[in-house]
């Protein structure tokens, strides 16, 4: 399906929860430019742990990826596409709790698009590429979970363990794609969310 996005139609797709009515989740594909689309497996074992649940969620191609249209444009108008998802789903589900996920570059977006969105109930970053990307300092009056691997070459985890008011759980041995590790990221968040 397509949604309304600031710079043409955004590829998404909406998938309902089993037993829905918990909350509704907008996540946010890793780095078009090296082919992170919402069908990102990573992205999708977030979704898997969400739906089981109780939380819909939305997943969306950025602009330029995966049939959205518009181009890329370094994180700027990616945060519009993100107020465009949230947006879209809001009208689609009015009152129900949002909460934000996103992977790797799609975590930065989230972080990035925090002041330019309704309040969120949650925040789930996997990955954040801490030290490659902008991060800048925030006070979240959510929750905020971070899911790392302790084996993350994309990451400092010195500069994440200075976040204040977020949650680390860092993964042994894993790296920034979570390779052979899927079954503890599953684990971890449902962890957390629970």
């Amino acid at each position: 399906m397509d949604i309304p996005g600031p710079a043409g139609a955004l590829v998404a797709r909406f998938d309902t929860a089993a037993q829905p009515g918990r909350a509704q989740a907008v996540l946010c594909p890793p780095h078009p430019l090296y082919g992170g689309t919402m069908h990102d497996g990573v992205l999708d074992c977030l979704a898997q742990v969400l739906l089981a649940n109780g939380v819909d969620c939305l997943r969306f191609n950025f602009r330029g990826a995966g049939g959205s249209e518009g181009s890329h444009d370094h994180g700027r108008g990616e945060v519009e596409d993100l107020q465009a998802a949230v947006a879209w789903l809001q009208a689609e589900k009015a009152g129900v709790p949002l909460w934000l996920g996103g992977y790797s570059f799609g975590a930065n977006v989230v972080w990035q698009g925090l002041d330019r969105v309704p309040a969120p109930e949650r925040v789930l970053l996997l990955a954040p590429p801490v030290g490659m990307m902008d991060f800048p300092p925030r006070r979240v009056r959510c929750p905020v979970d971070v899911f790392i691997g302790d084996a993350d070459d994309f990451a400092d985890l010195d500069a994440l363990a200075a976040w204040e008011g977020v949650t680390s759980h860092v993964i042994a041995g894993a790296n920034h794609f979570f390779v052979g590790h899927s079954g503890t990221l599953k684990r971890r968040i449902e962890q957390a969310i629970s």
